[in-house]
């Protein structure tokens, strides 16, 4: 008899049971594929750094006459178990020529042989790479792919007239080195080529350095024991360092789990609602059955194989199709990491389990329900016939509404906890659009500068060759003469601007027994006072410098105490008087007076020339100032607006933008997948109510409308209460990212008006209504007579 029941009411509910089914299924889906893809993102860059073999420490030089002591030093220290040194060509780009007028990227460019690997570079298919043919060369992933070479190409390689071609081979993942935030590229050619290329002395004194890969167990130990070559190290980075260069790398993936988790929200929410609905939806079975003498226990036990019999099957289906699913999410991710969850299989199959087991609690605390039914619910609708208040505020007789919206409202401000569950969906998809449109907006704005320690420059310039040669004895008063030129120029053709530029030091800092490698920014043609201090006072003469509170931290200084910076020249005492913050260099750094005389050979390099306009033209105007500055100086490589560096220094908008796209696209059919089902939900809950209209004359497009201006409403609370709490929303996903990175104020996120008021509204709006109409045009086939069940 129990199987009859059942059996005929899969068949007599199909609607009902196919809608549940979908839920079940989209449940599974979502959950699966997003736990799946959480390990994957949680875990990427240990196991990354793992199969990379990632050293603790790590250390640059680039002076080949102090890696004697270095050496001594290293095979000297007891906390080091052993340690690699790889041979490095330190190379400007315009050593390195493509085809095609492709430019190799501006900061370090360094060549190396294969000779000796300090850690594993891993090709693109997943092997390690063991050794270089002659006359072929291997380039970083991230990089090979900015500068658009590709595999087969020819790339010249021209130091002091020695010059090599070289077939493009492969791209290499560079673990320590390879994240977007690091400017470096690693060329890898064979052992033979690169001695004919560095066979020259002067070619090696120029150009050469190490980078030595140290294995310790006591990294603390390990950097007391090389402090006395400390000088010699231009720059050193451990393992959470190496970790925290892909921060900005990581924003992507931070942000997928936003989504993953959101959309794991939404289908559980969804499904309680639907296996609550449908359950209150055969008060009339259940009656019967309790009539006729059946028990509590073996009706709720009935239920629960039905709802067991559905949920399985939807979870086998869902878990077909995690696979693809979780594989689109994870594909927006960044490339740099190899992703190694070796089992995705047994991950999806205990999510699909536990995804049974949360139906199987929802439904069992559904079924209580089933204590308090009794016989006379078959008899009044599932109705105790009894009421002691109003079921809503609103009055008919009184409403100026049309009948339509009238009763859309009703509807609504009547059963809150219905139409709750479904404005609660649109919320969560609205509000995962704006965060996105806004986290990719703020990365490209201006006041991203001052978050990187900048001020609010308008254009950059670089030049070819003109970096390297600052990084010379002298290179302080030729880098101040360009600057100078440059801005001569501008002014004699109308465009009145100051100059500037940003020079970055690796130098050791010293405070009480405490040391450490710090990166020391000076700018020269700007003005110390003019850079954003969060704490304290501008350094206002040469002895007295700003800090970020990473730094602060690392060295345990703070303001007013005294730090001592060693330089090739001697060491040089400051005051710390401001706090500021960066997100360059993983928040790390200290800034100096721009009149501080620094040695310019110790310098690792320096950022883009910065143009101010002084008469503050807009962006029509600067983009139309560019184009005559390509045209005023032939030399200049390329010419970018203060955004586009900001974007260059981030390098994840283009991801955050892919994200943003799929999500919008998830979102659309989120949208139309929620509303169909519960607009379906809901005809068959109403029949008897829309028979009983059609009984009293009304047509059959106001009850479109009636149906559909729900939906319609709903999303525009959904759209109200997400235009007022977006922000909060935004600063708890997004800023604590970037407080990894440096930041120390909230971020002052900046909006695109047309994504954030007309847009993403647009689509919460048009897109739910429309699929309510479409729906809702099933109510036609509801006739006046089928009013029979009515009470």
């Amino acid at each position: 008899m129990y199987a009859d029941i059942l059996k005929r009411d899969l068949k007599r509910k199909k609607a009902m049971n196919i809608i549940l089914l979908v839920f079940v299924i989209l449940a599974t889906m979502f959950v699966s594929s997003s736990v799946n893809n959480i390990i994957n993102v949680t875990t990427a860059l240990d196991e990354y750094f793992e199969l990379a073999n990632v050293p603790d420490y790590c250390a640059f030089t680039i002076n080949k006459m102090v890696d004697e002591d270095v050496d001594v030093a290293i095979k000297s220290a007891v906390s080091i178990k052993n340690y690699k040194k790889e041979e490095i060509l330190f190379l400007s780009y315009s050593n390195i020529i493509f085809e095609e007028d492709k430019v190799a990227i501006e900061g370090s460019n360094m060549l190396q042989s294969d000779k000796v690997f300090g850690m594993n570079y891993i090709l693109s298919d997943g092997s390690i790479l063991e050794e270089v043919k002659p006359g072929e060369i291997y380039l970083t992933d991230g990089k090979a792919k900015s500068i658009g070479v590709k595999k087969g190409e020819k790339i010249v390689i021209n130091i002091e007239n020695v010059s090599r071609e070289f077939t493009f081979v492969d791209t290499v993942k560079d673990a320590a080195l390879g994240s977007e935030m690091n400017s470096m590229c690693r060329y890898i050619i064979s052992e033979e080529d690169y001695y004919y290329l560095a066979a020259d002395e002067t070619i090696n004194k120029l150009y050469g350095g190490c980078i030595y890969f140290i294995q310790t167990d006591d990294l603390k130990e390990t950097k007391r024991e090389l402090s006395s070559v400390s000088e010699a190290f231009t720059l050193v980075a451990d393992w959470d360092m190496f970790k925290l260069t892909y921060l900005m790398d990581m924003i992507a993936t931070a942000i997928l789990l936003v989504v993953s988790i959101v959309l794991i929200l939404i289908a559980f929410v969804v499904l309680r609602f639907t296996i609550t609905f449908t359950l209150a939806e055969e008060f009339r079975e259940i009656g019967v059955m309790k009539a006729i003498g059946i028990k509590t226990s073996k009706i709720r036990s009935l239920y629960l194989v039905k709802y067991s019999a559905i949920s399985v099957i939807g979870a086998l289906i869902g878990l077909g199709l995690s696979f693809p699913f979780g594989k689109t999410l994870i594909s927006v991710t960044p490339a740099f990491v190899v992703m190694s969850n070796q089992s995705p299989v047994v991950v999806n199959a205990i999510c699909a389990v536990v995804v049974v087991g949360i139906i199987m609690l929802f439904c069992y605390g559904c079924t209580n329900k089933v204590n308090k039914m009794s016989p006379i619910d078959a008899i009044r609708n599932g109705q105790t016939g009894e009421r002691f208040k109003k079921k809503t505020v609103l009055s008919l007789g009184k409403s100026r509404f049309s009948s339509p919206v009238f009763l859309a409202v009703n509807d609504i401000v009547s059963s809150p906890k219905r139409f709750g569950i479904i404005t609660l969906t649109y919320l969560l998809c609205l509000l995962l659009l704006l965060i996105l449109s806004t986290g990719e907006i703020t990365m490209k704005s201006k006041k991203m500068a001052k978050v990187f320690g900048f001020s609010n420059f308008d254009v950059t310039l670089v030049f070819k060759d003109a970096s390297i040669d600052y990084l010379t004895d002298g290179g302080r008063e030729l880098m101040i003469r360009d600057l100078e030129e440059v801005e001569a120029v501008l002014n004699e053709n109308g465009m009145n601007a100051n100059c500037a530029q940003e020079v970055l030091f690796s130098l050791p800092v010293i405070f009480d027994e405490n040391q450490a490698n710090v990166v020391v920014y000076q700018g020269i043609g700007n003005e110390i006072g003019q850079y954003e201090y969060i704490e304290g006072i501008a350094p206002e003469s040469i002895d007295e410098i700003a800090i970020t509170r990473i730094t602060s931290k690392k060295l345990g200084a703070g303001i007013g105490d005294t730090v001592t910076i060693k330089t090739i020249d001697g060491e040089m005492d400051f005051i710390i008087t401001a706090i500021f913050q960066s997100m360059l260099n993983q928040g790390d750094g200290i800034r100096v007076h721009e009149d501080v005389e620094l040695n310019y050979i110790e310098s690792q390099g320096a950022l883009s020339m910065q143009v101010y306009f002084t008469d503050k033209p807009n962006a029509k105007e600067i983009a139309n100032r560019m184009d005559r500055i390509e045209e005023l100086f032939p030399d200049v490589m390329s010419v970018d607006t203060c955004e586009h560096f900001v974007e260059e220094c981030f390098g994840a908008s283009e991801t955050v933008n892919t994200i943003k796209t799929m999500v919008t696209i998830l979102t659309v059919v989120l949208a139309i997948l929620v509303t169909v089902l519960m607009e379906r939900s809901f005809i068959i809950k109403e029949q008897s109510e829309i028979a009983l209209m059609k009984a009293i004359g009304t047509t059959n497009g106001k009850i479109y409308a009636y149906h559909t201006l729900r939906i319609l409403f709903v999303g525009i609370v959904a759209i109200i209460l997400g235009e007022i709490i977006v922000m909060p929303v935004t600063h708890l996903c997004l800023d604590p990212i970037y407080k990894m990175m440096g930041m120390e104020l909230a971020m002052d996120y900046v909006i695109n008006p047309m994504e954030m008021f007309m847009v993403f509204p647009l689509i919460i709006l048009v897109v739910p209504a429309v699929s309510a109409f479409v729906t809702a045009l099933y109510t036609r086939k509801i006739k006046s007579s089928d009013m029979a069940n009515a009470e």
